[in-house]
């Protein structure tokens, strides 16, 4: 009688091979024949996600991708169907205007709205994003900004006492700069503030908004695994961090229906979203759509550069002179420090714009999906269907964009003529993106940065405590997980 091994043993080692054997087909396929095959990179990035799921669940993918632009160049293969550039002519082919062309439409991985059918101003197809940018611009207009200046105002008055108050000990000023960004945002978009610096404590939603980043991070990684398998890569994420996620969309309609119901005699970010909703123009779900996105890019953005500049200040005592002489000589008292007189602050421009430059707030790559006929970016044709992106961090630091391209130095933004600085790059410097998707807001940020840093500076003197002097070893998801920033604060005496 037979052995039944004999007879069915050769399916074991059968079944192995159907299983194991695309692997290394996949691979070699990658890195030989793909149609990115051509692009510069180490073999492990073009032959698997592998290295860009390791680094981006580690939260290191920034630093991961200007080790690989260091070595490869201004554009590098970071994964099999991924370019990533640090040209700044790439700005403009990715993602500037293309008449009588289709779009670089954003990558379907990064689309992580709660209601797909209703999405955000971030994932909005063309048509839908020109609509909300033009309900929402009316908010960020120069005309919008004088009337919301007294608000902005009240908060930073607030902020200054609420540090003076505990200056006897060192300030976590990472806490500080979110506690007053959040505020002032909380009362732009709903006409009521997040209580943060009344009560000297983190909002639960703002503890929510991190948890965020991390689960937009790691999703976004997974889609890319396994594509068109939202709900089951889920699951694979900590239930806290989904629990979450899902609370801060709940908080975010509360707040909106209460906003619904005020009237404010300025122009706020719901202003002219909800008259188009009650007019039938836009769905309530696409309102609150924008509601969380308005809040978080409005504010977490803001106080992440302003934490960064801070820290680069305390450690450039000639840089942190110059700036506290320009903000103190400029002012006899608070009263006038405004947005008027903030903005002719070039040094304190200068110094924020360097911050921008070696902390910019969103350093993933960005990515959109070149069209079906492909793209010609930075003087080089790509193929249909590939990801391409910029890497803000890689692209900032980048020796061949900068002089001394890792150095705090505000002078290079001042001393263009400088031959030192002549051949700086500094059209790649776009914090707040380029072209039609731009960031809204940018206006906004720079009057508050310069209101918060002006009163700042004008009322303390700074000095970063010992124990945050390794502030910058953070990890990314999303944005920074920043660390404490412990300063002591020592008011400035005057006549």
């Amino acid at each position: 009688m037979a052995d039944p091994f004999y007879e069915t043993g050769w399916l074991i080692p059968l079944g192995l091979l159907v299983v194991v054997l695309p692997l290394p087909c996949y691979f070699l396929y990658n890195i030989f024949l793909h149609p990115l095959r051509s692009y510069a990179g180490p073999w492990y990035t073009k032959a698997s996600l592998i290295w860009y799921l390791y680094h981006s669940f580690v939260g290191d993918y920034h630093i991961a991708t200007l080790e690989l632009h260091l070595k490869y160049g201004p554009v590098v293969r970071v994964a099999p169907n991924e370019l990533a550039y640090t040209d700044p002519q790439a700005w403009k082919d990715i993602y500037g205007h293309r008449s009588g062309q289709p779009e670089n439409v954003k990558d379907p991985s990064r689309a992580l709205d709660d209601n797909p059918d209703h999405p955000s101003i971030l994932f909005a197809g063309r048509e839908e994003h020109s609509k909300v940018r033009r309900l929402l611009s009316n908010a960020f207009s120069d005309k919008a900004i004088r009337e919301q200046e007294h608000i902005i105002s009240s908060y930073v008055d607030l902020m200054i006492r609420g540090l003076h108050q505990i200056c006897e000990e060192p300030v976590d000023m990472t806490k500080w700069y979110n506690f007053t960004t959040f505020d002032i945002i909380g009362h732009l978009a709903f006409a009521e503030s997040f209580d943060c610096l009344t009560s000297s404590s983190y909002h639960p939603w703002i503890e929510i908004i991190f948890s965020t980043f991390k689960f937009v991070t790691w999703l976004r990684a997974l889609k890319r695994l396994a594509p068109g398998f939202s709900s089951f890569v889920r699951r694979l994420i900590p239930k806290r961090i989904i629990r979450e996620h899902e609370s801060n969309f709940a908080l975010s309609k509360e707040k909106l229906l209460r906003r619904k119901e005020r009237r404010p005699e300025y122009t706020d970010f719901m202003t002219h979203l909800l008259l188009a909703e009650e007019k039938g123009q836009m769905p309530m779900e696409s309102v609150l759509s924008n509601a969380p996105v308005l809040v978080v890019a409005g504010s977490e953005t803001t106080a992440t550069l302003l934490s960064g500049a801070t820290f680069y200040l305390s450690q450039h005592p000639r840089v942190y002179k110059l700036l506290v002489e320009e903000i103190r000589s400029a002012f006899q008292g608070p009263s006038e420090i405004t947005v008027a007189s903030t903005g002719g602050l070039k040094y304190l421009l200068a110094v924020l714009d360097e911050a921008l430059r070696l902390y910019p707030p969103l350093v993933n790559n960005h990515t959109r999906l070149t069209p079906a006929g492909g793209a010609m970016i930075a003087g080089r044709w790509v193929p249909p269907n590939t990801m391409v992106g910029i890497n803000q961090y890689s692209a900032f630091r980048s020796p061949d964009n900068f002089h001394r391209s890792e150095e705090f130095v505000p002078e290079r933004s001042l001393n263009t003529d400088d031959p030192q600085w002549a051949r700086d790059k500094r059209q790649v410097i776009q914090p707040f993106s380029f072209g039609p998707r731009n960031c809204i807001g940018r206006n906004l940020a720079y009057v508050e940065m310069r209101l918060i840093m002006s009163r700042l500076l004008f009322e303390f003197d700074l000095e970063l405590q010992k124990e945050s002097g390794d502030w910058l070893n953070q990890k990314v998801f999303a944005s920074y997980e920043k660390k404490p920033l412990f300063v002591k604060l020592c008011p400035v005496r005057r006549q």
